[in-house]
């Protein structure tokens, strides 16, 4: 939190049936100096997606629709896509169109990052909006991930349209009162009449900037919880269905939406897949690691479960600049007896890139390079060589590590290494030494 500026972080862990473990760090608002507590909200951001999911699976459930069901059969969108789109491509992000747009324009705008302006309130607005869709579709549905917002956006409405109750009033019906997250909200009135909400920050350049609320995510990003309330909720997971003792969902739903169906194009393990709002894994340490993780800019937040082990942890922050998926597998890994530091992938790589960052000179200090850390990267500059020069990682272990970087097209190694000398890095015919 000290290095990246967070205002605060609040974090809860469950396990065998119960919470063990809550805590609240920092500031709910800086200006003030409010102290966070384990009751405050925040946005949950994505993990929304996967109430939305819940509440599909519990209409499926009802008898009230299908997941095979074309989108079409519910909305009245132009073209011929819809058609062939059913629900379980939206839910699953295999709808087979590409990221549109729509939530980042209209988050951005809200917190004046951009001047360009989306004002969709309705399912005709967004119907007008994707109007031209059929001309931009990537893939057949069902063959290729590409994260929806807009899908989600239209899965909410179909739950309005099939249940004949507002999305959150649905949500609320069905999810929130049986599990009882009381004070998980969706709209601004709600937020603001329970009173005990972080301020939203933007955190950007070592800067921390009082911001707002960007409403109007719905179904897709909107919701407002505290961990607390999100502790019953990965408890019901953890139950295959059931919290104190009544069931909200049947086991056969869970174990759907915990099914990889398709495989996003990014992640820390090669078996990641994504099912209903869910990114679901079997390579941590042997276990099967479901998890969701959330961004509005202003607030960040992060689901993650071990169904086997039955733990669970949820992460909230009024803030974006560290990853909530990495904090939860920190956590978790640490329940399961492993040492984060050594033995979690991202973790020993961030512990990797701040070693390699300083000043670097070659023999009797004839030259000398700066190499400072840019997220997953190394920025390489110096006399002779140029500058910002981007180094890619690609190896590591207790001897060293292995860069490259791109030269004239021509593909570069370059090698770091920890001797008796400290640390050393090879850059093409240069042998440097870190001084610092």
């Amino acid at each position: 939190m000290s290095e990246v500026k967070l205002p605060s972080l609040t974090v809860s862990i469950v396990q065998d049936e119960q919470l063990v473990h809550s805590r609240a760090f920092g500031f709910k608002n800086t200006e003030s100096a409010s102290a966070a507590s384990v009751h405050t909200l925040y946005g949950i951001g994505s993990v929304t997606k996967s109430f939305t999911a819940l509440a599909i699976c519990k209409l499926v459930e009802e008898g009230r629709l299908d997941f095979h069901d074309p989108v079409s059969k519910f909305l009245s969108l132009k073209g011929q896509l819809f058609d062939e789109i059913e629900l379980h491509h939206l839910l699953t992000h295999t709808s087979g169109i590409p990221g549109l747009g729509w939530a980042e324009v209209q988050i951005f705008s809200a917190i004046g990052k951009s001047k360009k302006w989306l004002p969709l309130s309705s399912v005709d607005d967004m119907a007008s909006f994707m109007d031209d869709v059929d001309d931009w579709k990537e893939a057949m549905p069902g063959s290729k991930y590409f994260y929806l917002n807009e899908g989600y956006f239209l899965l909410g409405e179909v739950i309005s349209k099939v249940s004949g109750t507002p999305y959150y009033e649905f949500v609320k019906e069905k999810i929130l009162e049986p599990l009882k997250m009381n004070r998980t909200f969706l709209s601004r009135d709600q937020v603001e009449r329970d009173g005990d909400c972080s301020t939203p920050y933007i955190v950007e350049d070592g800067k921390v900037t009082r911001s707002v609320i960007p409403w109007g995510s719905g179904s897709a990003g909107g919701l407002m919880s505290n961990v607390n309330d999100l502790s019953n909720y990965i408890l019901m997971f953890l139950n295959r269905g059931e919290f104190s003792g009544k069931r909200i969902i049947g086991k056969e739903m869970i174990e759907r939406m915990e099914t990889a169906y398709s495989r996003p194009p990014m992640s820390i393990f090669p078996d990641a897949g994504y099912g209903y709002a869910l990114f679901v894994t079997n390579e941590f340490f042997g276990q099967k690691l479901v998890r969701h993780d959330g961004s509005i800019t202003v607030y960040t937040s992060g689901i993650a479960y071990l169904p086997e082990k039955g733990i669970g942890i949820s992460l909230l922050c009024n803030g974006e600049g560290y990853s909530p998926n990495i904090l939860a597998m920190y956590a978790l890994s640490s329940m399961l007896g492993k040492d984060p530091e050594k033995d979690l992938a991202p973790i020993r790589r961030e512990k990797l890139l701040k070693r390699l960052e300083g000043t670097y000179r070659v023999y009797k200090d004839t030259i000398s390079a700066q190499i400072k850390r840019n997220g997953d990267f190394l920025i390489l500059s110096g006399e002779d060589i140029g500058n910002n020069i981007v180094l890619v990682p690609e190896s590591d272990d207790r001897e060293g590590a292995t860069f490259f970087t791109l030269s004239a097209t021509a593909r570069m190694q370059v090698d770091f290494r920890f001797n008796k000398y400290g640390t050393e890095m090879i850059f093409e015919r240069y042998r440097y030494r870190k001084s610092n």
